[in-house]
């Protein structure tokens, strides 16, 4: 995966014993083994203990919370921040480890920490038993550099403020992230964006475009307007001229109303010559004009194909007339930081809407494994609906936690592994 960013001149003044500072909730603080488990995985970093209530967190490179309160949770937070802001090294990262059948109310705080951008360095870890937990922690405490989350206007074209949140808790995706910063820094106009359905092209468009730090985004979903009229399409991308249709005034194109921003043409795999006669040279033709106007926006493609399918629908002109760099989005069960951050909020946004039904605290053990093991190939919309239907099932059971019958039941319905548009796009988009 793409790397990340350093600064090479802090990391190279960091100490050579770090430290990692370690919360433990309060009926396992005592536990002896449990405290032996976490200095061994955390060595050889020496082990700062943190005693609840948390109040000054030392100067250190990690901050682990094992099954932390939400109280415990929201000083660690801000704590974390604190340090990040004042050494700009990517340390400390903040590690959680959480259990399966308390994610509704980690949802809750993810969802406050999001909107009051008090979500940096976040890694998480999920397992009922504490031990494998603590066994995974060395490969979660390295520097995070990227953002951990990207907030995008519930509406991208029409001024708001509601916002939606996209996670990237992921190193899968923190990489992506760091590239598309760099393709944007350095003039980098076209690219696509290949993942499966649900994976987030859009949301990595809109940041490529905050990155950029210009002009307008503006989308255009390429199969739901007629690509087979030609002049509809010129219309649609460029615009047209009083006159060019009888009784039609001017109308802007996308090209155009994105200025210098950014023009995310989603399902792009129906991109073909009446869409590719508009992109020659870094000009295109208004349609009605009578000269071409330099093409001033980006242009991100986006698809759930994979590359040979694509390739293979069009004949080379066109294929090399797009002159993008390729990008693949990992799909969400290879970036399970990302899944559990999506379930945890699902169930809290089901928890704020119930009025007669109890929410359930969670999953239990076994409908957390069946989780882990779904491939996920309708990714984030999948995953919301799967977990939506399965809070329903629990909630009028009056069950406490979602048992796996409920999650099967919801992945029948939601993830099929029949279902036609498996064979698409495969995970990694290979």
């Amino acid at each position: 995966m793409f790397g990340a960013r350093k600064n090479n001149q802090i990391d190279s003044a960091r100490p050579a014993r770090r430290r990692v500072a370690v919360h433990v909730e309060s009926r396992l603080a005592q536990n002896e083994a449990i405290q032996e488990r976490i200095v061994d995985a955390v060595a050889p970093r020496a082990c700062t203990p943190l005693v609840a209530p948390v109040g000054q967190v030392p100067d250190v490179d990690a901050v682990f919370a094992l099954y932390p309160d939400l109280e415990t949770l929201d000083a660690l937070a801000r704590a974390v921040r604190a340090q990040r802001e004042r050494r700009d090294d990517g340390l400390p990262v903040l590690v959680v480890g959480l259990s399966p059948d308390h994610l509704t109310a980690f949802g809750g705080w993810l969802a406050r920490a999001a909107r009051d951008d008090a979500v940096h360095g976040l890694r998480l870890l999920v397992d009922r038993d504490p031990s494998v937990v603590i066994s995974r922690l060395e490969a979660y405490l390295e520097p995070v550099y990227e953002t951990n989350i990207i907030a995008m206007p519930v509406s991208v074209e029409v001024e708001t403020r509601e916002y939606k949140y996209f996670f990237c808790l992921s190193p899968e995706l923190r990489g992506l992230l760091n590239y598309l910063t760099e393709l944007a820094e350095n003039n980098v106009e076209r690219i696509y964006l290949l993942g499966g359905p649900g994976a987030g092209k859009t949301s990595l468009a809109y940041y490529y475009y905050l990155c950029r730090q210009r002009g307008n985004f503006v989308t255009v979903n390429l199969s739901a307007e007629s690509t087979d009229d030609k002049a509809a399409m010129k219309s649609l991308l460029c615009g047209h001229v009083s006159g060019a249709f009888a009784g039609a005034g001017s109308r802007t194109g996308a090209f155009s109303h994105a200025r210098e921003g950014v023009c995310f043409l989603d399902e792009s795999h129906g991109v073909s010559g009446s869409v590719m006669e508009v992109l020659d040279s870094g000009q295109y033709l208004p349609y009605g004009a009578s000269a071409k106007r330099p093409l001033e926006c980006a242009l991100v493609f986006a698809s759930n194909r994979n590359w040979e399918t694509l390739i293979s629908a069009v004949n080379m002109d066109e294929h090399a007339r797009l002159a993008a760099q390729v990008l693949h989005l990992p799909d969400l069960a290879v970036r399970r930081e990302d899944l559990v951050a999506v379930l945890a909020v699902t169930l809290d946004n089901m928890r704020r809407r119930a009025t007669t039904w109890q929410a359930p605290a969670g999953l239990t053990h076994a409908a957390w494994q069946a989780v882990c093991n779904c491939p996920w190939r309708g990714n984030t919309r999948a995953l919301i609906r799967v977990i939506e239907t399965a809070f329903v099932t629990a909630a009028t059971r009056r069950a406490p936690l979602i048992e796996r019958d409920a999650i099967d039941d919801a992945l029948a319905l939601w993830e099929p592994e029949t279902h036609a548009s498996h064979g698409l796009y495969t995970i990694g988009g290979r």
